[in-house]
């Protein structure tokens, strides 16, 4: 269990995305017009479309090493890690949130050889944070999906709006360097990107 100086420094890092608030206009956002009180549920999402066999992207998103490229969040893999994510594995792992550095254990709880996988870690101070990624193949190229979620009453201190774009430009991120490293000399196509939040009123109507 946290300490409460670490609990309330992880408030601090919250609320500290209150004052980064600046206009990008690269930001892959949909914008959401829904009120941001009671936030605990926030989640993001956003596509790359490439011109890579879907071997070639799998690897990318599979493999421990490959995934420490270009996944921003992912400080670094404190642990032994197979050559490939599988299900069950428990990775541990430090993660950057909050522009604090986590100690956790990424659980893959779901797995879909060649298609998707979603970790979970839940020791970032009772914040409950999932990394999925889903691949799907079409005629010409290979898309890759993206999500992020974060769940827990501690988000209710934050600007939802704000957060949201925070973990956005993060994913955004993350999108565009799996793209320069799935396929370096291609052009790729981001597609648009969706979010959305839940109240805990959304939790108690069945919303996942």
């Amino acid at each position: 269990m946290r300490s409460p100086h670490a609990v309330s420094a992880m408030k601090w890092g919250i609320m500290a995305q209150r004052s980064n608030r600046r206009r990008r206009t690269d930001q892959l956002i949909t914008p959401d017009p829904t009120p941001s009180a009671g936030v605990d549920y926030v989640l993001v999402s956003g596509a790359v479309s490439l011109p890579v066999s879907p071997e070639r992207l799998w690897d990318v998103v599979s493999q421990p090493q490959q995934i420490a490229s270009w996944m921003s969040e992912l400080h670094a893999w404190t642990g032994p890690a197979a050559d490939r994510v599988d299900a069950g594995d428990e990775l541990a792992a430090q993660v950057q949130l909050f522009h604090m550095l986590h100690d956790v254990r990424l659980v893959v709880t779901e797995y879909h050889p060649a298609r998707s996988w979603t970790m979970t870690c839940s020791a970032v101070a009772g914040i409950a944070v999932t990394f999925t990624v889903e691949l799907e193949y079409l005629r010409e190229v290979s898309r890759a999906t993206l999500r992020t979620g974060l769940h827990g009453t501690a988000l209710r201190d934050a600007d939802a709006v704000v957060l949201r774009h925070a973990i956005q430009s993060e994913l955004d991120s993350n999108l565009r360097q799996l793209a320069e490293i799935a396929n370096p000399e291609g052009i790729t196509t981001l597609l648009p990107a969706a979010v959305g939040h839940h109240s805990a009123r959304d939790d108690a109507a069945g919303f996942e």
